[in-house]
C-alpha cells in the first residue's frame, strides 16, 4: 500500500523537480526572429521552472508511524504549493498562438487541476487519519493511495501541450524546453 503511495508522489515530484531544471531564453536556436509559438513554449518551461523547484520527498521514521503519517501529508501538502504555483505559471502564459491553442491550453489545466484536487484529497485522508500503530498507518496509507490514482499517470501540463502537434513542434524548437527535453 505504502508503496503504490510513494510511486504515486515520486512520479509528480520527479516531474516537477526535473521540469525545475528547465531554465532558458525560450529561443528557437539560431539568429533569426523566434516565431511566437516557440517563445510562447521557452515561457511554459520557464514557468514549470518556477512552479517544480524545491520539492523533496521526506524522510520517514519506520517506528513512529504517526510521524510519517504528518510527514507524508506535509509533503503532500507542499506538493500541492508547487502544482499551483506550476498552473499559474502556465496559465500566466497565456493561449499558445497556434490554432486551437486555448483549447489545448484548457486541458494541460484541467488536467493539472485534477491532479491538485488528487494530492490535496491525499493529503486530508491522511491527516484526518488516526494513526497510531503500523495497522492504522497502513489503513491511512491505503486511503491516500485511492485519492493518488490519477497521480500515477499524470506526467505535467507540458506533456499535455505537447499532444498538439504545433506546440509539439514549438517545445521541440524552444532551447529552454529542449535543453530538459520538457
Amino acid at each position: 500500500m505504502i508503496r503504490r503511495l510513494i510511486i504515486g508522489t515520486v512520479l509528480v515530484s520527479v516531474t516537477a523537480t526535473g521540469a525545475a531544471a528547465c531554465g532558458g531564453d525560450g529561443g528557437g536556436g539560431g539568429g533569426g526572429k523566434t516565431k511566437p509559438e516557440v517563445a510562447w513554449a521557452g515561457r511554459v518551461c520557464d514557468g514549470v521552472t518556477a512552479g517544480g523547484a524545491g520539492l523533496s520527498f521526506p524522510k520517514l521514521d519506520p517506528k513512529d508511524e504517526a510521524k510519517s503519517a504528518k510527514a507524508i501529508a506535509g509533503f503532500l501538502d507542499s506538493m500541492d504549493r508547487h502544482l499551483k504555483a506550476l498552473e499559474t505559471q502556465v496559465r500566466d502564459a497565456g493561449a499558445p498562438p497556434v490554432g486551437g491553442g486555448q483549447a489545448a491550453l484548457d486541458s494541460a489545466l484541467a488536467n493539472l487541476r485534477e491532479t491538485r484536487q488528487a494530492v490535496r484529497l491525499a493529503s486530508a485522508r491522511i491527516t484526518k487519519a488516526e494513526v497510531t500503530d503500523a495497522k492504522s498507518y497502513k489503513a491511512a496509507l491505503g486511503e491516500a493511495g485511492q485519492a493518488m490514482r490519477k497521480v500515477q499517470t499524470y506526467q505535467g501540463p507540458t506533456k499535455d501541450l505537447r499532444a498538439d502537434p504545433a506546440l509539439a513542434k514549438a517545445f521541440d524548437q524552444a532551447n529552454s524546453c529542449r535543453t530538459h527535453q520538457l
